[in-house]
């Protein structure tokens, strides 16, 4: 008895499980079959050159804007790092939490602009890589543009408008006795 009833608890999970070939081969499917696979950098930039149609001249010129491109944003990115790890520096001091807004307020104000010199310098080098390309590329690289602008629509719907942070519902004004239809006593 002390051996049947384990079985009949095994047996009624299999039945259960609908699956009654649980003896078969199993299942071949990858587990990360839901995950997006992205191509890599490399994949990508052939891609793009494909795409484009670039002579061998123009990828090496490409590749050297991108580079200098690089060179040139590499100080201020670590700048930004830098910068980032002192607001986490901030938080961890002690002063008045006053001074520490302001501390944070005026590190942010000079994050936005290295940001702004580093989309300068992206700027720069997207109009020297333009240069590089004849009117059919630049039509197809703006055809390119405005295919990635729609995908990212498609991907991140706008937000509605900011309509202020208004009064939380538990906050809301309710009558303690919400009003009812008068009772009639004498004509029922």
């Amino acid at each position: 008895m002390k051996k049947v009833i384990p079985l009949l608890v095994c047996a009624t999970v299999l039945i259960m499980s609908g699956n009654t070939t649980s003896f078969a081969a199993p299942d071949t499917t990858p587990p990360n079959s839901m995950m997006v696979q992205h191509p890599s950098k490399e994949q990508m930039r052939k891609q793009f050159e494909q795409r484009l149609n670039l002579t061998d001249k123009q990828k090496a010129k490409a590749k050297a804007i991108h580079q200098k491109g690089r060179e040139e944003m590499r100080p201020i990115m670590m700048k930004i790092e830098v910068k980032h790890q002192e607001i986490e520096t901030v938080k961890l001091t002690k002063m008045t939490e006053r001074a520490q807004k302001e501390r944070i307020d005026q590190i942010n104000s000079e994050i936005k602009e290295l940001e702004k010199q580093a989309q300068e310098i992206r700027k720069k080098n997207s109009q020297e890589f333009e240069s590089i390309l004849n009117k059919k590329q630049k039509a197809e690289l703006e055809k390119m543009k405005s295919e990635g602008r729609a995908r990212f629509e498609q991907n991140h719907p706008p937000r509605p408008p900011f309509a202020g942070l208004g009064t939380p519902g538990f906050l809301m004004s309710k009558p303690l006795f919400p009003q009812q239809p008068p009772m009639d006593f004498f004509n029922k």
